[in-house]
């Protein structure tokens, strides 16, 4: 495997979730990055951050607790990544939360969380991340957005479909400022993705419905949407920002 991160410092949050993040951080750390991965999880990260430190070095990777859509905890994070390393050089908001609610349903109170949640968590990330990104020789965002965004199951995804799609236009947004700064900014849209609680409190028929979108005949996988990441993230895209690639739609 190409070492495309040799030196790189490289933060993914949401990493100890339900599949995406912790295979972004693997592969991060198999071609030679440096590694911070949150959750807001400590039991999920720690064991997460346990097997990472098996298969690759332990000085390569920090682990810290923050709920991503915490203004002072995010700018601590990145107070820290600061006196650490002086910079940023790849950006990975993986964060999303899904709760699923008939529309006539959806409280105020629900809408506002998973907006918070799936959206503002990567405009706080993006925000206390640019000065160290501008520090960077080749700077890299890369926000994960949800099919949702353009194609929501009938089950009750008006807030999650709404904050999914911010992303998209959060992306954009961000090239277009990026641009002068070199920092480039692009967006994966993973279609439906097998992790062990892919079906966990939901009904058949919501997983149904995605796979019913697919054009191949299996689930997608998180290493298939890590691929696209480690593409977006390194300098062999060094010439793309502000796009939008699906995997496993």
């Amino acid at each position: 495997m190409t070492n495309r991160f040799d030196h790189s410092i490289a933060l993914v949050n949401a990493a100890a979730g339900a599949g995406i993040g912790s295979a972004i951080a693997r592969r991060l750390l198999a071609e030679g990055a440096t590694v911070v991965i949150t959750d807001r999880s400590a039991k999920r990260l720690d064991k997460l951050a346990a097997q990472l430190v098996e298969e690759y070095p332990g000085d390569r990777l920090t682990s810290r607790v923050v709920d991503a859509a915490a203004e002072a905890e995010v700018e601590e994070l990145f107070a820290s990544v600061a006196d650490r390393h002086g910079r940023l050089d790849v950006l990975i908001n993986n964060v999303g939360l899904n709760q699923l609610s008939p529309f006539p349903e959806t409280t105020l109170e629900s809408w506002e969380t998973v907006l918070h949640t799936s959206l503002t968590s990567h405009f706080l990330h993006a925000r206390a991340a640019w000065p160290l990104l501008r520090r960077s020789a080749a700077p890299a965002i890369v926000n994960v957005s949800s099919l949702a965004s353009e194609s929501p199951a009938p089950f009750g995804e008006v807030a999650y479909a709404s904050a999914k799609a911010g992303v998209l236009g959060l992306t954009k947004a961000l090239a277009v400022e990026g641009a002068a700064f070199g920092i480039r900014a692009n967006a994966v849209v993973p279609g439906l993705i097998w992790n062990e609680r892919l079906t966990a409190g939901v009904a058949p028929e919501y997983v149904d419905a995605y796979r019913s979108k697919r054009l191949f005949e299996r689930d997608g996988e998180p290493d298939e949407v890590a691929d696209v990441i480690m593409f977006l993230a390194s300098t062999q895209s060094r010439n793309v920002t502000g796009q939008t690639v699906k995997v496993g739609a």
